[in-house]
């Protein structure tokens, strides 16, 4: 299970790296999960596999080392971008190297966005890929650009990043219907879907692999830790308009800070 306390700080929301050093091998082993999440990533592939997978012509090299690097961790043969998409369960991008173009993206396999459209990133560098995100360039910018350009080959990093969700899919492209967050939002139909993410530099390339492993958790489970629910209920309430808004959360906000602020009484009780 996630440690929630380390996920939800005791304090108001502002955007963090909240990077830690990591462990390469153990972030791509399968999951108890896999055999369900690799079954809906082969649907999606099949489905509509330009919307998933892409790669630049200038970013084969980069993504072939990437997967080498992926597979000598898992001790399993070297194998295709095509394979890969539907044989690891966390989704993968490769990023350039290359500081002063704001390492673009070089290509990957992203088959569980949420609500970003993958084909809409390739080729584009950094600071465009986030400028959809309120107040992150702003406050964060510079920290990336320091932290990727230090970033040491084979040096392992991770970091989470949440959002809250009716639907608990996994595959939340832009392009598919999913449940919206509305005013009837509660502990039991609300699910926080949390990102774990994954950061290294690939020594022959010099590009920069990155991770990312979706999972939901419903809400009321979440909570079940009293200190989990009073913070998180601190962390709406603190967040911005421009933010909840772009996190769906403009109309579930106050019935879910209620929901929160109650769970967390009702255990002093």
């Amino acid at each position: 299970m996630p440690d929630w306390l380390r996920l939800l700080p005791d304090a108001d929301y502002r955007p963090q790296m909240n990077l830690r050093p990591g462990d390469a091998r153990s972030y791509w082993q399968p999951s108890p999960e896999a055999e369900s999440v690799l079954a809906e990533r082969r649907r999606c592939l099949v489905d509509t596999p330009e919307r998933y997978l892409r790669i630049l012509p200038e970013g084969h090299e980069a993504v072939n080392e990437a997967l080498a690097f992926i597979m000598a961790l898992l001790e399993r043969p070297a194998c295709t971008p095509e394979q890969a998409a539907v044989e690891l369960e966390p989704d993968w991008i490769v990023l350039s190297g290359d500081a002063e173009r704001s390492h673009p993206v070089l290509g990957g396999a992203v088959i569980f966005p949420s609500s970003w459209a993958f084909e809409d990133k390739i080729g584009k560098p950094l600071h465009e890929v986030h400028a959809p995100v309120p107040g992150l360039q702003s406050s964060l910018g510079t920290s990336i650009t320091t932290f990727l350009n230090r970033l040491a080959p084979h040096a392992a990093w991770e970091r989470d990043n949440w959002g809250l969700s009716a639907d608990p899919t996994l595959n939340h492209h832009p392009a598919i219907p999913i449940r919206r967050l509305a005013a009837a939002a509660t502990l039991t139909n609300t699910w926080l879907r949390l990102e774990q993410q994954f950061l290294t530099r690939l020594p022959a390339t010099n590009a920069i692999l990155f991770g990312i492993r979706v999972t939901n958790h419903r809400l009321d489970h979440v909570v079940a830790l009293p200190e989990a629910a009073q913070r998180l209920a601190r962390i709406l309430t603190s967040m911005s308009g421009e933010f909840a808004h772009y996190k769906g959360l403009q109309t579930a906000r106050a019935p879910l800070v209620t929901a929160l602020t109650r769970a967390a009484a009702s255990s002093h009780t």
